[in-house]
């Protein structure tokens, strides 16, 4: 079992900084955190605490001990550290572009766009290399899917005027990478 922290009674000033902070803060889990202060200066225990938030009374030591030894900066939940982001700006910028052109406009030697190209094409002109994988979870962050080409009949689109060939703006494949919002590019086919 935790043993039992009490905070001692705060300032004015740093109990109004907290009460500001509590009401201002957009943050669901930070306003918890607040919370669990100003519970703990009513003289609520941290298991009490944890009942009434909903969180662990380890959590609720840890948050009360952060504050003990930072102050209130230390009470919102840190970002966990991790490795660098590999993909930059240019790289993302450099992405948003091409995939809006032919691949024949970029110099490659093929009509559709895909992950693996796009990592290969990108890695070459940005000199950050990625996997597929990162190039489509990219590509969906801006509402782009990636997914097999599709092919229509000639004859069947001809013969039928709502046939779904139709919609792919005239060209017999459609591309795998494409946006989900109207394109402005007629290579491009519609999510």
């Amino acid at each position: 079992m935790t043993a039992p922290i009490t905070l001692p009674p705060l300032d004015e000033q740093t109990l109004s900084e907290l009460r500001r902070r509590y009401d201002d803060t957009s943050d669901v889990e930070t306003r918890t955190r607040y919370q669990m202060l100003l519970l703990s200066l009513r003289g609520q225990t941290s298991s009490q605490i944890a009942q009434i938030v909903l969180r662990s009374q380890d959590t609720v030591v840890r948050v009360l001990k952060r504050f003990l030894t930072g102050g209130l900066d230390a009470v919102p939940r840190r970002t966990a550290p991790g490795r660098e982001r590999t993909v930059t700006a240019a790289w993302e910028a450099e992405l948003l572009r091409v995939i809006e052109l032919d691949p024949h406009e970029v110099g490659q030697d093929t009509a559709n766009w895909t992950t693996e190209r796009l990592a290969d094409y990108l890695g070459q002109h940005t000199g950050v290399r990625v996997t597929e994988e990162t190039v489509r979870v990219y590509l969906h962050a801006h509402d782009y899917v990636c997914k097999r080409s599709t092919w229509t009949l000639r004859r069947k689109a001809a013969e039928k005027a709502d046939y779904v060939g139709n919609a792919r703006l005239g060209r017999g494949a459609v591309s795998r990478c494409h946006s989900t919002r109207p394109s402005t590019h007629a290579g491009l086919g519609r999510g």
